[in-house]
Protein backbone atom coordinates (compact mmCIF):
# COMPACT_ATOMS: atom_id res chain seq x y z
CA UNK A 1 0.00 0.00 0.00
CA UNK A 2 1.05 3.63 -0.73
CA UNK A 3 2.69 4.45 2.40
CA UNK A 4 0.90 7.97 2.39
CA UNK A 5 -2.17 6.33 1.92
CA UNK A 6 -1.56 4.22 5.26
CA UNK A 7 -0.70 7.06 7.13
CA UNK A 8 -4.15 8.60 6.16
CA UNK A 9 -5.77 5.72 7.10
CA UNK A 10 -4.32 5.68 10.26
CA UNK A 11 -5.02 9.08 11.23
CA UNK A 12 -8.46 8.17 10.15
CA UNK A 13 -8.67 5.35 12.10
CA UNK A 14 -7.20 6.82 15.80
CA UNK A 15 -8.85 10.41 14.89
CA UNK A 16 -11.92 10.13 12.78
CA UNK A 17 -9.60 13.02 10.17
CA UNK A 18 -7.01 12.15 7.78
CA UNK A 19 -4.79 15.54 9.14
CA UNK A 20 -3.86 13.20 12.54
CA UNK A 21 -5.70 16.62 14.96
CA UNK A 22 -7.34 15.73 17.53
CA UNK A 23 -11.36 15.90 17.42
CA UNK A 24 -11.41 18.75 19.64
CA UNK A 25 -9.75 21.08 17.23
CA UNK A 26 -12.19 20.51 14.42
CA UNK A 27 -13.82 23.59 14.50
CA UNK A 28 -10.80 26.43 15.27
CA UNK A 29 -11.25 28.13 11.99
CA UNK A 30 -14.56 28.68 13.70
CA UNK A 31 -12.63 31.38 15.99
CA UNK A 32 -11.47 33.39 12.70
CA UNK A 33 -15.09 34.51 12.80
CA UNK A 34 -17.12 37.71 14.22
CA UNK A 35 -19.94 35.32 15.35
CA UNK A 36 -20.66 32.63 16.96
CA UNK A 37 -21.78 29.31 15.48
CA UNK A 38 -24.57 27.15 17.18
CA UNK A 39 -23.36 23.75 18.33
CA UNK A 40 -26.06 21.35 16.89
CA UNK A 41 -25.91 18.62 19.37
CA UNK A 42 -27.05 21.27 22.13
CA UNK A 43 -29.50 23.49 20.14
CA UNK A 44 -32.20 22.72 17.48
CA UNK A 45 -30.75 24.51 14.10
CA UNK A 46 -32.69 24.20 10.59
CA UNK A 47 -29.70 23.33 8.70
CA UNK A 48 -26.44 21.10 10.11
CA UNK A 49 -23.43 21.95 7.99
CA UNK A 50 -21.05 19.11 7.64
CA UNK A 51 -18.46 21.11 7.16
CA UNK A 52 -15.84 17.95 6.25
CA UNK A 53 -11.98 18.03 7.18
CA UNK A 54 -10.43 19.78 4.26
CA UNK A 55 -12.87 22.61 4.82
CA UNK A 56 -12.12 22.51 8.77
CA UNK A 57 -8.48 21.29 8.92
CA UNK A 58 -6.76 22.84 6.05
CA UNK A 59 -5.47 26.62 5.98
CA UNK A 60 -5.38 26.64 2.96
CA UNK A 61 -9.12 26.10 2.80
CA UNK A 62 -10.13 28.38 5.54
CA UNK A 63 -10.86 31.41 3.50
CA UNK A 64 -13.50 29.81 1.78
CA UNK A 65 -14.71 27.99 4.60
CA UNK A 66 -15.25 31.29 6.92
CA UNK A 67 -16.85 32.89 3.48
CA UNK A 68 -19.19 30.50 3.70
CA UNK A 69 -20.36 30.89 7.19
CA UNK A 70 -20.23 34.67 7.40
CA UNK A 71 -23.12 34.32 3.89
CA UNK A 72 -25.25 31.84 5.83
CA UNK A 73 -24.89 34.35 8.78
CA UNK A 74 -25.62 37.39 6.62
CA UNK A 75 -28.71 34.98 4.32
CA UNK A 76 -29.90 34.56 8.32
CA UNK A 77 -30.17 30.98 8.46
CA UNK A 78 -30.63 28.95 11.44
CA UNK A 79 -28.00 26.83 11.22
CA UNK A 80 -25.19 24.87 13.65
CA UNK A 81 -22.68 21.85 13.01
CA UNK A 82 -21.21 19.01 15.01
CA UNK A 83 -18.31 20.72 16.50
CA UNK A 84 -15.55 18.12 17.43
CA UNK A 85 -18.52 15.01 16.53
CA UNK A 86 -18.29 15.50 13.32
CA UNK A 87 -15.81 12.25 11.78
CA UNK A 88 -14.81 12.10 8.18
CA UNK A 89 -17.98 10.91 6.36
CA UNK A 90 -15.78 7.94 4.56
CA UNK A 91 -16.55 8.40 1.03
CA UNK A 92 -12.66 8.38 -0.09
CA UNK A 93 -12.13 5.71 2.50
CA UNK A 94 -14.85 3.24 1.16
CA UNK A 95 -13.20 3.35 -2.53
CA UNK A 96 -10.03 3.06 -1.26
CA UNK A 97 -11.55 -0.37 0.08
CA UNK A 98 -11.38 -0.05 3.46
CA UNK A 99 -15.18 -1.24 3.84
CA UNK A 100 -14.79 -1.99 8.12
CA UNK A 101 -13.17 1.56 8.18
CA UNK A 102 -16.23 3.31 6.38
CA UNK A 103 -18.89 1.63 8.29
CA UNK A 104 -16.69 2.96 11.36
CA UNK A 105 -17.23 6.63 10.48
CA UNK A 106 -20.70 6.40 9.26
CA UNK A 107 -22.03 4.79 12.33
CA UNK A 108 -19.58 7.63 14.82
CA UNK A 109 -21.60 10.41 12.66
CA UNK A 110 -25.65 8.74 12.77
CA UNK A 111 -24.74 8.54 16.22
CA UNK A 112 -23.74 12.48 16.47
CA UNK A 113 -26.44 13.11 13.95
CA UNK A 114 -28.84 11.61 16.68
CA UNK A 115 -28.17 13.41 19.34
CA UNK A 116 -28.63 16.89 16.90
CA UNK A 117 -31.91 18.34 16.32
CA UNK A 118 -31.88 19.46 12.29
CA UNK A 119 -34.23 19.47 9.41
CA UNK A 120 -31.57 19.37 6.91
CA UNK A 121 -28.01 19.01 5.94
CA UNK A 122 -26.00 21.50 3.45
CA UNK A 123 -22.33 20.73 3.33
CA UNK A 124 -19.38 22.64 1.21
CA UNK A 125 -17.52 19.15 0.21
CA UNK A 126 -19.31 16.96 -2.65
CA UNK A 127 -16.99 14.43 -1.37
CA UNK A 128 -19.21 14.52 1.49
CA UNK A 129 -22.34 15.42 -0.50
CA UNK A 130 -21.93 12.22 -2.32
CA UNK A 131 -21.38 9.33 1.16
CA UNK A 132 -24.51 11.34 3.30
CA UNK A 133 -26.46 11.19 0.19
CA UNK A 134 -25.94 7.81 -1.49
CA UNK A 135 -24.31 5.29 1.62
CA UNK A 136 -25.80 6.90 4.71
CA UNK A 137 -29.41 5.51 5.45
CA UNK A 138 -32.38 8.14 5.04
CA UNK A 139 -33.22 7.32 8.58
CA UNK A 140 -31.09 8.71 11.90
CA UNK A 141 -30.89 11.86 11.06
CA UNK A 142 -29.42 11.82 7.51
CA UNK A 143 -32.45 13.44 5.99
CA UNK A 144 -32.65 15.79 2.94
CA UNK A 145 -28.60 16.52 2.11
CA UNK A 146 -28.18 20.09 0.23
CA UNK A 147 -24.80 20.74 -1.54
CA UNK A 148 -23.90 24.53 -0.72
CA UNK A 149 -24.67 25.90 -4.41
CA UNK A 150 -27.90 24.18 -4.54
CA UNK A 151 -28.78 25.93 -1.65
CA UNK A 152 -27.58 29.68 -2.62
CA UNK A 153 -29.22 29.32 -6.16
CA UNK A 154 -32.55 28.69 -4.06
CA UNK A 155 -31.66 31.61 -1.58
CA UNK A 156 -30.72 33.66 -5.26
CA UNK A 157 -34.14 32.70 -6.44
CA UNK A 158 -36.20 33.86 -3.55
CA UNK A 159 -34.38 36.86 -2.87
CA UNK A 160 -32.90 35.50 0.32
CA UNK A 161 -29.52 36.38 -0.40
CA UNK A 162 -28.67 40.57 -1.22
CA UNK A 163 -26.36 40.99 -4.07
CA UNK A 164 -25.49 44.51 -3.95
CA UNK A 165 -22.41 44.07 -6.03
CA UNK A 166 -21.94 42.82 -9.84
CA UNK A 167 -18.94 41.17 -10.21
CA UNK A 168 -17.37 41.91 -13.85
CA UNK A 169 -15.41 39.30 -14.07
CA UNK A 170 -14.52 36.44 -16.53
CA UNK A 171 -14.00 33.14 -15.19
CA UNK A 172 -14.54 29.10 -16.18
CA UNK A 173 -15.57 26.78 -13.85
CA UNK A 174 -14.17 22.84 -12.80
CA UNK A 175 -17.11 20.42 -12.35
CA UNK A 176 -16.08 18.33 -9.43
CA UNK A 177 -16.59 14.57 -10.19
CA UNK A 178 -18.75 13.91 -6.67
CA UNK A 179 -21.04 16.81 -8.06
CA UNK A 180 -21.14 16.90 -11.43
CA UNK A 181 -20.73 13.49 -12.65
CA UNK A 182 -21.82 11.51 -10.19
CA UNK A 183 -24.51 13.50 -9.33
CA UNK A 184 -25.53 15.42 -12.07
CA UNK A 185 -25.68 18.83 -10.24
CA UNK A 186 -24.31 21.46 -12.83
CA UNK A 187 -26.70 23.86 -13.09
CA UNK A 188 -27.24 25.05 -9.68
CA UNK A 189 -23.47 26.39 -9.61
CA UNK A 190 -23.73 27.79 -13.00
CA UNK A 191 -27.12 29.88 -12.12
CA UNK A 192 -25.24 31.10 -8.88
CA UNK A 193 -22.11 32.36 -11.09
CA UNK A 194 -24.92 34.21 -13.44
CA UNK A 195 -26.61 35.69 -10.58
CA UNK A 196 -23.17 37.41 -9.19
CA UNK A 197 -22.36 38.80 -13.20
CA UNK A 198 -19.40 36.02 -13.98
CA UNK A 199 -18.92 35.71 -17.48
CA UNK A 200 -18.46 32.26 -17.85
CA UNK A 201 -16.07 30.58 -20.32
CA UNK A 202 -16.94 26.67 -20.19
CA UNK A 203 -13.53 24.78 -20.56
CA UNK A 204 -13.61 21.84 -23.54
CA UNK A 205 -13.75 19.45 -20.74
CA UNK A 206 -16.87 20.31 -18.55
CA UNK A 207 -20.15 18.86 -16.90
CA UNK A 208 -20.34 15.11 -17.82
CA UNK A 209 -16.84 15.20 -19.53
CA UNK A 210 -15.15 17.54 -16.57
CA UNK A 211 -11.55 16.12 -16.10
CA UNK A 212 -11.13 14.90 -12.58
CA UNK A 213 -8.90 17.13 -10.44
CA UNK A 214 -7.06 13.77 -9.26
CA UNK A 215 -7.99 14.04 -5.50
CA UNK A 216 -11.19 11.20 -5.91
CA UNK A 217 -11.01 7.90 -4.26
CA UNK A 218 -8.04 8.45 -1.62
CA UNK A 219 -5.73 10.07 -4.56
CA UNK A 220 -5.21 13.30 -2.39
CA UNK A 221 -3.53 11.05 0.45
CA UNK A 222 -0.88 8.86 -2.54
CA UNK A 223 2.19 9.66 -4.15
CA UNK A 224 1.64 10.10 -8.17
CA UNK A 225 2.21 6.73 -9.84
CA UNK A 226 5.82 7.23 -11.84
CA UNK A 227 3.94 6.20 -15.39
CA UNK A 228 1.74 9.25 -14.83
CA UNK A 229 4.77 12.10 -14.34
CA UNK A 230 1.63 15.12 -14.88
CA UNK A 231 -0.79 15.28 -12.40
CA UNK A 232 -4.26 15.07 -13.47
CA UNK A 233 -4.73 19.14 -11.59
CA UNK A 234 -1.68 20.12 -13.81
CA UNK A 235 -3.13 19.59 -16.77
CA UNK A 236 -6.54 20.74 -15.69
CA UNK A 237 -5.37 24.54 -14.47
CA UNK A 238 -3.76 24.38 -18.14
CA UNK A 239 -6.53 24.10 -19.49
CA UNK A 240 -8.48 26.73 -17.95
CA UNK A 241 -5.41 29.05 -18.23
CA UNK A 242 -5.58 28.88 -22.33
CA UNK A 243 -8.97 30.05 -22.20
CA UNK A 244 -9.07 33.64 -23.74
CA UNK A 245 -9.41 36.28 -21.26
CA UNK A 246 -10.13 34.01 -18.18
CA UNK A 247 -8.18 34.53 -14.83
CA UNK A 248 -10.15 33.03 -12.54
CA UNK A 249 -11.07 29.34 -11.85
CA UNK A 250 -14.14 28.85 -9.65
CA UNK A 251 -14.46 25.66 -7.78
CA UNK A 252 -17.14 24.79 -5.26
CA UNK A 253 -14.84 22.02 -3.56
CA UNK A 254 -12.15 22.02 -0.61
CA UNK A 255 -9.89 19.48 -2.55
CA UNK A 256 -10.11 21.13 -5.79
CA UNK A 257 -8.98 24.10 -4.10
CA UNK A 258 -5.85 22.48 -3.03
CA UNK A 259 -5.29 20.28 -5.78
CA UNK A 260 -5.35 23.31 -8.49
CA UNK A 261 -3.72 25.41 -5.96
CA UNK A 262 -0.54 23.89 -5.35
CA UNK A 263 -1.34 22.96 -9.39
CA UNK A 264 -0.96 26.81 -10.36
CA UNK A 265 2.71 26.30 -8.81
CA UNK A 266 3.64 23.66 -10.17
CA UNK A 267 2.46 24.68 -13.90
CA UNK A 268 4.36 27.82 -13.17
CA UNK A 269 0.81 29.85 -13.77
CA UNK A 270 1.14 32.14 -11.15
CA UNK A 271 0.38 35.74 -11.18
CA UNK A 272 -2.19 34.24 -14.57
CA UNK A 273 -4.82 31.84 -13.17
CA UNK A 274 -5.86 32.35 -9.59
CA UNK A 275 -8.52 29.70 -7.99
CA UNK A 276 -11.40 31.23 -6.49
CA UNK A 277 -14.45 28.77 -4.05
CA UNK A 278 -17.59 30.22 -5.29
CA UNK A 279 -18.81 31.03 -1.25
CA UNK A 280 -15.45 33.90 -1.65
CA UNK A 281 -17.38 35.26 -4.40
CA UNK A 282 -20.88 35.40 -2.97
CA UNK A 283 -19.40 36.90 -0.20
CA UNK A 284 -17.81 39.31 -2.45
CA UNK A 285 -21.03 39.98 -4.23
CA UNK A 286 -23.03 40.69 -1.26
CA UNK A 287 -20.85 43.70 -0.24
Amino acid sequence: MDSSLQAALTNLTRYGNSFGAPAQTRPQWTRQLEFPIKDARKEPVHYLWFVGDYASYDPRVAAATCAAARVFHKACLDFGILYGGECNSGNDVRLTGDMRLFETLRDKNRNSFAKAHFDAIITTDPHSFHALTHDYPATNGARSVLHHTQLFSDLIRNGALPLRNRLRMTVTYHDPCYLGRYNAIFCAPRRVMAALGLQLIEMPLSRTYAYCCGAGRGRIWMENPPAFPERPAVARVSEAAALKGVQTLVVVCPKDLVMFQEAIKTAGLEGRLEVKELSELVEQAMG
